[in-house]
């Protein structure tokens, strides 16, 4: 079998209110569409993918990397002009900014930024520009890479890391 995408992916949040104002925004300007809404839940479409946001059981919780699950949300954008706009917009909007949009560690021609939605879920938005040779040899610089950019901005994720290592 040959992968083909995913179906969709569904975000339960518990400051529903919150987060609806927050990925309505995101989501229209990044250029997904509302395709659903119902009392539990509301859904965002661009060509074959989809989104959703849905209420969470009142628990009180919030979102950790720590737990097992979701550690975060990556949104592809076409260029780094599309994730500066997303960056512009989402400090117009008063978002949690973890990273500002700039060149990451990870692969060559990586570039991208990191939010927290009302809930504190991770959301990256990000830009890979690669010819295949570059990708292969990433690999091997990834790790090497990472600790440059540690070494300039923090640890990428502190609460990744056991608390032996902070």
């Amino acid at each position: 079998m040959k992968f083909a995408g995913f179906g969709h992916v569904t975000l339960t949040v518990s400051k529903y209110d919150e987060c609806l104002a927050f990925y309505d925004r995101l989501m229209a300007h990044i250029g997904m569409c509302r395709y659903f809404e119902s009392p539990f839940a509301v859904g965002w479409y661009a060509d074959e993918y989809m989104f959703v946001i849905g209420h969470a059981a009142p628990a009180g919780d919030r979102f950790s990397q720590r737990r097992s699950g979701l550690h975060h949300l990556s949104f592809r954008a076409r260029s780094r002009e599309e994730v500066d706009s997303c960056y512009a917009m989402l400090k117009e909007i008063g978002a949690k900014i973890i990273f500002p949009a700039e060149p990451g560690p990870f692969w060559p021609g990586y570039y991208s930024l990191v939010c927290e939605d009302p809930d504190g879920t991770r959301i990256e938005m990000l830009c890979r520009k690669y010819r295949q040779q570059e990708y292969k040899g990433a690999r091997a610089k990834t790790e090497e890479r990472s600790g440059e950019h540690e070494q300039e901005h923090g640890p990428m994720l502190k609460e990744d890391k056991p608390k032996s290592d902070q």
